[in-house]
């Protein structure tokens, strides 16, 4: 059994879930402050998920070795393959996104979730496509237009791309989580983490980081958040999504978008204007849209054997 699974026998799957978000919201602070010490945001997130994959992978070695394991099938390799590549793009991405980008913005764009969800629910988990469910895609994405609306003519900032696709690709690894739900929790884990830091190492050999040396203190301080603060949010929130309704998971990881807003506004993020705050209660009732559909249409998954 994992650490994380033995905590859940204790805490209710609702709290770890919004234990989870909460950090979410916050790790943005982090993330600037690392960044703030010497280090760019590529070599950041692989520093990170370096941390968490050693300490996961010991727990991933002993699921492998589990008699009562199901066996992976050729296709379930494709989509492990498939989960740790979109989950690496998203890791790589929201980094990215937090540092470079404004943080109320950049975390409202990256909140399109719902609507990918939407699209990736109906393909690997043949979810119904209820006029519901297709208002909530049309509320999110009027949403992300009115944010990045005043934007479309000059270009979009590089900040708001890496948003977006760190969202699509989230979208993406969170459904294919649950469809390989037969699969043991650190085994999918290690296999996005692993991703994420050869994802990223390419990443860093071809961008404008490579041959910069971080500082010691920047480099310490990503993989101390890699082993506490990022590892707690991912195993809270990958351990409630396989045992909560999707609906009740919609709706309490919204918190993540709240928490992450509330907590830059009142650290001295700057004034938005109507249209970035009208954007994101689309994006925000559409998660909630879904939520409420969701729990009319979509069946608990069952617990991973881990």
């Amino acid at each position: 059994m994992t650490p994380a699974i033995t905590a859940g026998e204790r805490v209710p799957p609702t709290l770890i879930l919004m234990s989870g978000s909460t950090l979410w919201g916050l790790t943005w602070i982090w993330l600037k402050y690392a960044h703030s010490l010497g280090i760019g945001p590529i070599l950041l997130t692989v520093i990170a998920y370096a941390a968490q994959w050693l300490i996961i992978l010991p727990f991933a070695w002993r699921a492998w070795h589990e008699p009562t394991r199901p066996p992976i099938t050729r296709l379930n390799w494709e989509w492990l393959a498939l989960l740790a590549f979109a989950a690496g793009v998203s890791g790589v991405g929201f980094t990215m996104a937090m540092v470079y980008g404004d943080v109320v913005r950049a975390m409202m764009l990256f909140f399109l979730i719902p609507a990918w969800g939407v699209l990736f629910g109906r393909f690997f988990l043949k979810e119904p496509l209820s006029p519901a469910r297709i208002l909530a895609v049309v509320s999110a994405l009027a949403g992300a237009f009115l944010i990045l609306g005043p934007d479309f003519g000059d270009g979009l900032h590089p900040a708001d791309w890496f948003a977006l696709i760190a969202g699509f690709s989230l979208a993406g690894a969170n459904a294919l989580f649950r469809f390989l739900h037969e699969q043991p929790i650190p085994i999918k884990l290690s296999l996005m983490q692993g991703s994420t830091v050869v994802l990223g190492l390419i990443a860093w050999a071809v961008s404008g980081e490579f041959g910069v040396t971080p500082t010691l203190a920047a480099v310490g301080s990503s993989a101390l958040y890699g082993a506490t603060m990022l590892l707690a949010a991912v195993l809270a929130t990958q351990y409630a999504v396989e045992r909560l309704p999707a609906s009740r998971t919609a709706i309490l990881m919204t918190l993540e978008l709240l928490v992450a807003v509330a907590s830059a506004t009142w650290l001295g993020d700057r004034i938005h204007g109507a249209h970035i705050w009208t954007g994101g209660a689309l994006i925000l009732a559409a998660a909630l849209l879904e939520a409420a559909t969701a729990r009319h249409h979509r069946p608990p998954v069952a617990p991973c054997k881990g």
